[in-house]
């Protein structure tokens, strides 16, 4: 499971961050009134963060498996 761990990790990394983009978005177009290029990058940035959580939640229990 070590060598595994960050494999996975990344595949759901990116996975999550394409999921994640668009409800993002969405979320803060119209709760935070946030438009155009600064709307790209929080969104970019926000689904940035939860993709990073899940894959560190990922590697860290793969760290507890061991």
């Amino acid at each position: 499971m070590n060598k595994v761990a960050p494999i996975i990790a990344f595949v759901v990394f990116m996975l999550v961050f394409v999921v994640t983009r668009t409800p993002v978005r969405n979320f803060l177009e119209a709760w935070v009134a946030l438009e155009g290029v600064v709307l790209g990058l929080a969104s970019m940035i926000a689904s940035a963060a939860l993709a990073a959580l899940v894959a560190g939640a990922i590697l860290y229990v793969g760290r507890l498996l061991e």
